[in-house]
């Protein structure tokens, strides 16, 4: 459930700060915009809880909002059917288990009587 919500406010956040600014598309390369928003996507999802307010990407510069929004998309939908996500996806779980108070669910039996 951590994970899924850190994904959405990774979206959120990375979105917002996306559309912030923009100008015309061509005076920027879609596909390095688009690689750039991966990349940073993947970084905040990586950050977790710890995620800082992301910035447009330079490389983004001058794409209109319309424009930015589906690179983003397509950007982020690419990441989540990748090895990095599913990397993002295993170390969360791990840490979700060795974070669980198991003792306190589930004590150890003590020696029987």
């Amino acid at each position: 459930m951590r994970t899924r919500t850190t994904l959405t406010a990774a979206f959120a956040l990375l979105l917002a700060a996306l559309t912030a600014c923009a100008g015309t598309e061509a005076e920027a390369d879609p596909q390095a915009c688009k690689k750039a928003v991966y990349e940073q996507y993947r970084d905040t999802v990586a950050a977790g809880d710890d995620t800082p307010r992301t910035q447009k990407p330079s490389e983004c510069a001058g794409i209109d909002d319309r424009t930015l929004k589906r690179l983003a998309g397509e950007a982020i939908k690419e990441y989540l059917a990748s090895e990095d996500a599913e990397k993002a996806l295993d170390d969360a779980m791990r840490d979700a288990i060795d974070d669980a108070p198991f003792e306190e669910v589930l004590p150890t039996p003590g020696p029987s009587s």
